[in-house]
């Protein structure tokens, strides 16, 4: 009996996992799809955070948490994740903080970009993407 309960679930499963495909193979692409992390274009950075924002971001496919940080002669937008997944984890990212990132680089609205994989500040280090780069939000 316990044979058939496990059967009869695992081909739920993969109904609701089929079905959740086809569902979802509409004009939308999943926003990593969109901006995959390709840990061959993946580079360290350090600056100051000079902005801190928030807005509906095609890379995260949500309200997505944004900084601007200035390097030696440039400045470069971090893409970092969810504003909730930044809530969820209590990460707090402030005007002026001094940051180290590890990322991948990007064209973002025709301008080079960052999709953060660790970001340090001070001895604290925030990890937004696992060691393939994939989210982990």
């Amino acid at each position: 009996m316990k044979g058939i309960r496990a059967i009869f679930g695992l081909c739920l499963l993969m109904l609701l996992a089929g079905g959740t495909f086809l569902a979802g193979q509409d004009k939308t692409v999943a926003s990593h799809e969109m901006f995959p992390y390709d840990s061959g274009k993946q580079v360290v950075i350090s600056g100051v955070v000079q902005e801190v924002k928030a807005y509906k971001c095609p890379v995260t496919g949500t309200v997505g948490a944004h900084i601007t940080v200035a390097t030696r002669g440039s400045t470069i937008e971090v893409h970092l994740a969810p504003v909730s997944f930044l809530k969820q984890y209590e990460i707090v990212i402030n005007t002026g903080d001094n940051v180290e990132i590890q990322g991948a680089k990007i064209q973002f609205e025709n301008k080079p970009a960052l999709l953060a994989k660790l970001v340090a500040i001070n001895q604290t280090t925030y990890a937004f993407r696992d060691p393939a780069g994939k989210p982990l939000w």
